[in-house]
């Protein structure tokens, strides 16, 4: 096979078993790679009917994308799927960049799958051919940076890409995660899986490349794509400041999440936004395998009580999760928290939710010193913030409670307390379990629906639709406009046709929003980064996609073919979750966004509308091919896009409804 390895590597923790498959070409040509092939593996292997993420017949599937170690500008990605995530009790996925999928698919590998628990702690050894289980009872209690350095002097090579968990995984904290490169991110929950199984790490070394159908071709699509990257409206400031130049232009819009959504102006923003961070603590920029956009950033600082710290980032998330939501502006302690939270191995953004959240319930009088183990959690606080994190990981007093996830700790302090359980919820921003990104949804109607209908819940990378942003400060004014940044001139005039660009319309947002998740399934599945594609203004888009498959590959695919594929695997994921029992209840907002206006700031006043939002619901669905009801798929859909055995499993398991049961036109 040319593009992909061709096979397939299932790890049975249980027995120790390991084990090579031949992947499908017909499979590979439908879901591409990555995330598309995660989703339909899980889907076709899991028992439904487990419903403990910790169970050992939970599964983990780790996939490198199609182009994932190719000269295609930005195609580092890995994706890291869980049947089950302890975060959300449902299917969850999440990615990262780095060298480790790139040294994955270059050993010979599309997809790893793993089951079952060892007895003991274990790690996961690959070089090329060579795959074993390896001890790592030496290695458990270890942090994230600590274990990669001793497992790359184990293995004999520095090399050697390690994805591992730190201790918040191994005593099984929702909000921890797996990490690569000692910064590089995948999904909240994954963690804690990998506790649960014993599995402390992967250990990966690829030497063989990767095939090509069409190399001259493949270099010279690539190579435009490089240049025309570095030509991009928002490549300076992306390669000067990364994420980071999101807090000042947020706080100017009136978007920057602060003391956990009570309003979207920090007024401290200033002191910790990405060009005070590039002032006074960046040493170096880095960037990710085959990216000309070098995004990331190496930092130190060099005086004060955080003297010494020094890592690589922080993201937006990072700086905005704990500093505006939590009222910290001291950029020093930010950067602390931000090693803090690599090292431990917690997510971000949903652990920073969960210490604002509390800090918001301590501001209202719920919870006081007596409940948090004496500390005090006032804005602003940030030593009691990193003493709360570290509790969180080593599951310590109050830490306890919230290591178990929000929605629990809210439900168990009120419980104790004798007060209703939705008097806690409330303050929780969240969306089918995931507590949300730091992105403000009252005054983007487009945005929010995408954060509604997120197959995983609520966050900005699955159909995030900043188009409107651009669209509103008159970045571009005519469908052609948008052709130079990758989105192809139809579905650019079916967008004005619908009036999908106004961020404060409700109209016309199912077309827009089903357009960006589609993409950006693709975009997980073919192992890119968003960054290189129209979400940022820049150019690879459909068309760019589907010449570089084409080269890689010999098979030809059109942008309606790629387009296509990112239909079938959001499909695929809305199928897991409506046999899960998940509804269209299931994609509302929480209710604080729709009945707390902004107080202050350029969107002041702004608030969803409930009745609306349930019409951009109802438009998304149809645009869909889903039972405007329910949100099940129909069958029709499911068969139009190759899933015949997906559709015969929901119908045999009763879940199509008399809607959704409907036959092929």
């Amino acid at each position: 096979m040319y593009g992909w390895s061709g096979r397939i590597l299932r790890v049975d923790l249980t027995t120790g078993k390991i084990r090579q498959e031949i992947l499908d070409k017909a499979f590979a040509k439908a879901f591409l790679g990555g995330r598309g092939f995660n989703s339909k593996i899980l889907y076709d292997i899991f028992d439904p009917s487990v419903t403990n993420p910790f169970s050992p017949e939970n599964v983990i599937c780790i996939s490198p994308g199609l182009l994932s170690g190719t000269l295609a500008p930005t195609s580092s990605r890995l994706e890291v799927s869980l049947a089950r995530s302890p975060v959300t009790g449902i299917f969850c996925d999440g990615n990262a960049g780095g060298s480790f999928a790139p040294e994955l698919k270059m050993a010979g590998y599309d997809v790893i799958i793993i089951m079952g628990k060892s007895k003991t702690p274990v790690y996961l050894l690959i070089f090329d051919d060579d795959v074993k289980l390896m001890d790592a009872s030496h290695l458990w209690g270890k942090n994230v940076w600590d274990t990669t350095d001793a497992l790359r002097e184990e293995v004999g090579d520095p090399e050697a890409s390690v994805l591992t968990i730190g201790p918040a995984g191994e005593n099984l904290v929702v909000s921890a995660c797996v990490i690569t490169d000692y910064t590089r991110v995948a999904t909240a929950g994954s963690g804690a899986v990998f506790g649960s199984k014993n599995l402390k790490a992967v250990v990966v070394r690829g030497t063989k490349g990767i095939k090509l159908a069409k190399p001259e071709e493949f270099e010279k699509v690539a190579t435009e794509l490089h240049e025309k990257i570095k030509k991009g409206i928002f490549y300076k400031g992306l390669s000067t400041f990364g994420t980071t130049l999101l807090v000042s232009l947020f706080n100017e819009m009136g978007n920057l999440p602060t003391r956990n959504w009570q309003t979207g102006v920090f007024s401290e923003a200033e002191k910790i936004c990405g060009e005070t961070l590039l002032e006074k603590y960046v040493v170096k920029h880095k960037g990710c395998f085959a990216c000309p956009i070098n995004c990331s950033r190496f930092y130190v600082v060099r005086d004060g009580p955080f003297a010494g710290t020094a890592g690589e980032g922080p993201e937006y998330e990072e700086l905005s999760g704990f500093g505006s939501k939590c009222g910290i502006s001291s950029l020093p302690s930010l950067l602390y928290i931000n090693n803090l939270l690599n090292q431990l191995g917690l997510d971000v953004v949903q652990t920073s939710n969960y210490v604002s959240c509390s800090m918001h319930w301590w501001q209202d009088g719920i919870i006081t010193s007596k409940d948090v183990d004496g500390l005090t959690l006032e804005w602003g606080n940030y030593e009691a913030v990193i003493e709360l994190i570290k509790n969180i990981a080593y599951r310590k007093g109050f830490g306890n409670i919230l290591a178990d996830g929000v929605l629990t700790a809210a439900r168990k302090i009120a419980e104790a307390k004798g007060i209703p359980a939705e008097k806690l919820e409330y303050y929780v921003i969240h969306t089918k379990g995931m507590t949300h990104s730091n992105v403000e949804l009252r005054a983007s109607r487009g945005i929010a629906l995408a954060y509604g209908t997120a197959t995983r819940g609520g966050d900005h990378l699955r159909g995030h639709a900043t188009q409107e942003r651009y669209a509103a400060i008159g970045l571009y004014k005519r469908p052609e406009d948008w052709v130079r940044v990758g989105v192809p001139l139809e579905d650019a005039k079916r967008w004005y046709e619908l009036g999908s660009l106004n961020p404060l319309s409700y109209e016309g947002k199912g077309a827009l929003v089903k357009w960006m998740e589609d993409l950006f399934a693709v975009v997980d599945s073919l192992g890119l980064c968003k960054f290189s594609t129209p979400w940022q203004n820049m150019p690879l888009g459909p068309e760019y996609m589907a010449s570089l498959v084409t080269a890689a590959t010999g098979v030809e695919f059109t942008w309606k073919d790629i387009m296509r594929c990112g239909e079938r695997i959001y499909n695929v994921e809305k199928a897991i979750q409506v046999r899960y029992g998940l509804r269209r209840k299931d994609d509302y907002l929480p209710r604080r966004l729709y009945e707390e206006p902004l107080p202050e700031g350029p969107n002041k006043g702004a608030v969803l509308d409930r009745e609306k939002y349930s019409k951009m619901l109802d438009e998304y669905y149809k645009e869909r091919g889903w039972d405007v009801e329910t949100s099940i798929p129909k069958k029709r859909t499911l068969m139009k896009l190759g899933l015949h055995d997906i559709a015969e499993d929901l119908e045999r398991r009763g879940i199509l409804s008399s809607c959704a049961r409907d036959t092929v036109d």
